[in-house]
């Protein structure tokens, strides 16, 4: 059955790649195509209506979904007849598990489960499955598990469509649970490290209450209750349950031919068993009596919050158009909602809406910071007058307007891409909507009224709510302790199944790489000596991006953050900050600016019908802001709870503390401007400061409907071109801190479940090339995906860590006779630290080499350099960067000839020349009570890090 659904209304004829077509394979699986030939790259998702709502808190739709990786019957053994044996027979000691509590008992059955791992690895190859992706065109191949459904993706070159089609149906007809005892090691690895996150568990304590009794109310990854007593039988019936065909959608986005795809799609995804998910009867959400209070626990001291929650809309509901405008009335992309006033008037530190609508029910919530010295009651107070100006109706008919144009381009925009369309086609099929379920949702805004948007605010945001205070403190952690068990590791890692011999025989239309061509892609005007305009047409819709790029950045100017914070909050001369958003808001534009490393980036974006009138106020807002010394106490508050939140945070004091290593004194952290210095900052500073930022180099990159003459006069009249008189330095360059023995660096956090591990070494600069060319296929080889040396030993083989990494990394071309450097990364358990350390080192200094990974290695860059084919409005950015950091053609170009000449030799030599022997230190951030210091010696000279060292 084929259905042609409507296309999305725009003001020219709507180009092929927001078409979707609808069909129903012959066992009831519905598939969606979306053929886009903008990219060279196909989006591929298998989405299953099924997630943790459906088995609440035991965890296993998710590490179900972690299983689904480790291959079939076919793919992943060596001989599944004498695995299976092994097999059931761990699946039998989990379930006795589950029903034994005596401590020795379970020590004694978990060490049988790891006697039987060890035998039933003899036959295992591991990771077979991402190998077949990547060989196969495959890349960026990844999961996720949500309460209502479950989905499985990649890009892949659309040459390789029917091996695709063939693995990723394979995969769904008889997934093995090989590796399980490892892999949940890893599930509780993912467990820390979420556990560690500052809210994490007041969010899960903040669900629990306001869901309680429905599903929703458990964490998506389960109880750690539950994650230590799994049933692999349970978790057979789970799939058996739902991984039906009447439960699942195949969306396919990109770079296809539908009518050649479909019938391998019905040759190979109809093999999916058919069935039907027995209806549940689902749990009522309780209504709200009154106002309920709860309070959550926060590590944060100074903060002080409240928060509102409120019975939101679940998706499919009718009244969610009303309902978002109803938001931006309080909250909007211009700062002009009713909260975005109460905090740009210093009425509040913050007050933000956000909530999310799911299936079964939906939530929203309004948070409110108060200042640091006024009360929560007093901000509470401010909010409800607020929302009382909603549910009267008291807002203009332009706001009304502009919020629904605000809508329009937010729909319009997230379909523009092949990444962003496809997100929103997961959404929709998840949710159980069709594709013209979304036009609708674009009709409903257009006919939407004032009173629609007073009904739905007095429905959701009346008496009945919850009251949520935040606490200082933390939630008790569940400690899941280091098994001691032996390593799963598999003899047969780089073999391959008769499966794989299979796909071999297809036939395959080799299809060259499509490179960005700095010549045809893009027109390049010079509009004085120092500015530079890139134009790149957009045949999709009306709407444009003009993004200014000065050429100075945070390593040049660290006070170019704050300026960023400030800048925006501004108005002109002539205009303040509230006309002028309210005028950019009736002509459906903004104005943003952020700071990078390397630029200062201005961004304008609107509908080109006003373009000239967004670049009247923009040029106005450039050569005219005027200083507000109100607005800088936002931040100083910003920066002082900004400060007391950083030290909560592991991953930012590693981040921090690796900063300081590499580079010492010239540390962001140490040249940022302190909080001392952010108190007596004037605004009279900023402003010049943006003045003189502005005077810097600029690159325009306009895309939209307009010519390129049109925009380039457009612009050389609105536009202070004639002050775009300095050069840029970009990129600026630091000098690395170089070691002569090796360090281990220590910050001790006692709170923590995980320590975050970095490795660094100080190398030799790459002067050609090919050397630049081998780093990165070294890279790949050592520590960059699934299939590295990293991944396998550490996580996939060991379980001692959830995510990993290691590369060599080169400064820009244009600076190849500067250093460059190794680094690694992993985070793990605090009582893992040791083993994770030995297994990091051996693998650094005693690299072992595994040719038969190298064909895939160089077939993943292949993959990446096609799948990573910037979209229409990253093309000018891409261009430009390549060109400032020294290219003069697309580098991809020349990196594919090279490494397609690469061999293993090749990597051996890199690795002996510039990484092997050299002095490798090591930043721990952690928990020391949990670590045996004296062992961390033997990894260098343990030096004790004091925050003063690395931050001010």
């Amino acid at each position: 059955m084929t259905v042609h659904v409507p296309k999305v209304k725009q003001a020219s004829s709507v180009p092929v790649s927001t078409e979707v077509h609808e069909y129903i394979l012959d066992n009831g699986l519905t598939v969606w195509l979306n053929e886009d030939h903008s990219q060279p790259k196909v989006f591929g998702a298998v989405v299953v209506k099924a997630g943790s709502k459906d088995s609440p808190n035991t965890g296993i739709p998710h590490y179900f979904e972690h299983m689904m990786f480790k291959g079939t019957d076919k793919i992943g053994t060596m001989d599944y007849a004498a695995e299976k044996v092994l097999l059931d027979a761990i699946a039998g000691k989990y379930d006795e598990l589950a029903c034994t509590k005596d401590v020795k008992a379970r020590a004694i059955i978990q060490q049988s489960i790891n006697d039987l791992s060890v035998r039933a690895a003899e036959y295992v190859i591991p990771n077979e499955f991402d190998k077949l992706i990547t060989k196969y065109g495959g890349s960026k191949l990844n999961a996720g598990t949500s309460y209502d459904y479950t989905v499985y993706h990649n890009l892949f070159l659309p040459q390789y469509t029917e091996q695709w089609a063939e693995l990723n149906s394979e995969r769904l007809l008889n997934p093995v649970f090989r590796m399980f005892q490892s892999e949940l090691e890893t599930v509780y690895e993912e467990k820390n490290r979420r556990d560690d996150m500052i809210l994490n568990q007041a969010i899960e304590k903040l669900m629990e209450t306001y869901f309680r009794p429905h599903p929703y109310a458990y964490p998506i990854i389960g109880s750690a209750e539950n994650l230590k007593n799994p049933r692999l039988s349970e978790m057979r019936k789970f799939f058996e349950a739902y991984y039906v065909s009447s439960n699942m959608g195949l969306i396919l986005s990109g770079d296809f031919d539908t009518e050649r795809v479909l019938p391998i799609l019905e040759r190979t995804f109809s093999r999916i068993p058919r069935g039907v998910v027995e209806p549940v009867s689902s749990v009522k959400i309780r209504p709200f009596h009154g106002r309920e209070k709860t309070t959550v626990k926060v590590p944060l001291p100074l903060l002080k919050a409240v928060a509102l929650g409120f019975r939101g809309v679940p998706a499919n509901h009718p009244d969610q158009t009303a309902f978002d405008v109803a938001v931006g009335i309080l909250n909007n992309s211009n700062g002009t909602g009713y909260l975005d006033k109460l905090m740009v008037d210093r009425r509040v530190m913050g007050a933000m809406v956000g909530g999310e609508s799911f299936n079964e029910a939906g939530f929203i919530g309004i948070v409110v910071v108060p200042r640091l010295s006024h009360t929560c009651r007093s901000a509470e107070k401010m909010i409800w007058r607020e929302l009382e100006r909603v549910k009267k109706g008291d807002f203009t008919d332009e706001m009304f307007n502009s919020l629904k144009r605000e809508q329009l381009r937010r729909h319009l925009t997230e379909l523009e891409d092949i990444d962003s369309r496809s997100q929103v086609l997961v959404r929709l099929f998840s949710q159980g909507k069709t594709w013209a379920d979304y036009q609708e949702e674009l009709d409903r805004a257009e006919t939407l009224t004032k009173d629609d948007v007073v009904k739905v605010a007095n429905r959701y945001f009346g008496d009945n709510y919850l009251y949520v205070r935040k606490k200082t403190g933390r939630y008790t952690k569940t400690h899941l302790a280091k098994p001691d068990f032996v390593p799963i590791v598999p003899r047969h890692a780089d073999a391959s199944s008769a499966y794989s011999k299979q796909l071999d025989a297809i036939p395959v239309q080799e299809v060259r790489p499509r490179y960005v061509d700095f010549d045809r892609d893009v027109q390049t005007l010079h509009l004085t000596p120092r500015t530079t305009l890139y134009v790149t047409p957009n045949r999709v819709n009306h709407i444009f991006t003009l993004k200014l790029s000065y050429g100075i950045g945070l390593i040049e100017e660290p006070r170019l953050k704050l300026l960023a914070g400030y800048i925006p909050l501004l108005g002109t001369k002539s205009q303040s900050f509230e006309a002028l958003r309210m005028r950019l808001q009736t002509l459906g534009s903004t104005l943003d600016l952020d700071a990078d490393k390397h630029s200062l980036t201005f961004k304008i974006t609107g509908f080109d019908k006003a373009f000239d009138e967004t670049l009247q106020v923009a040029g106005d807002f450039l050569a005219n802001v005027s200083p507000d010394d109100r607005k800088l106490k936002t931040l100083v508050d910003d920066a002082k709870v900004a400060e007391k939140a950083f030290f909560k945070s592991n991953n930012e004091v590693a981040e921090a503390l690796f900063e300081y290593v590499q580079y010492g004194s010239l540390s962001q952290y140490l040249t940022k401007p302190s909080f001392k210095e952010v108190k007596h900052i004037r605004g009279s500073e900023l402003v010049d400061l943006f003045y003189r930022a502005t005077q810097v180099a600029c690159t325009m990159h306009y895309c939209g409907t307009l010519e390129a003459e049109k925009v380039a006069e457009h612009i050389s009249r609105l536009l202070p071109l004639g002050k775009m008189i300095r050069p840029s330095l970009s990129p600026v360059w630091r000098d690395f801190v170089t070691y002569e023995k090796p360090f281990v660096f220590f910050y001790h956090m006692p709170d923590v479940f995980q320590n975050i591990i970095y490795a660094y070494m100080a190398c030799k600069p790459l002067d050609t090339l090919k050397k630049r060319h081998e780093a990165d296929l070294f890279s790949r080889y050592f520590g960059e995906g699934m299939s590295s040396l990293m991944f396998q030993e550490i996580r996939e083989f060991r379980s001692l860590a959830y995510y990993t990494s290691g590369a060599y990394r080169l400064p820009p071309y244009c600076l190849s006779d500067k250093p460059s450097r190794f680094v690694a990364y992993l985070s793990t358990q605090c009582d893992k630290t040791i083993d994770a350390l030995n297994v990091l080192n051996t693998l650094i200094q005693e690299m072992p080499e595994r040719p038969e990974r190298i064909e895939a290695l160089i077939r993943a860059s292949i993959n990446f350099t096609n799948n990573e084919y910037p979209a229409f409005r990253d093309i000018s950015t891409k261009i430009a960067d390549y060109r400032r950091d020294g290219y003069t053609e697309d580098p991809n170009r020349l990196l594919l000839d090279d490494i397609g000449r690469m061999s293993m030799d090749d990597i051996a030599r890199f690795y002996r020349s510039h990484v092997q022997g050299r002095t490798l230190v090591y930043v721990i951030v952690g928990n020391s009570r949990k670590i045996d210091m004296r062992r961390l010696a033997a990894f260098g000279n343990v030096i004790r890090i004091k925050k003063k060292d690395f931050y001010r």
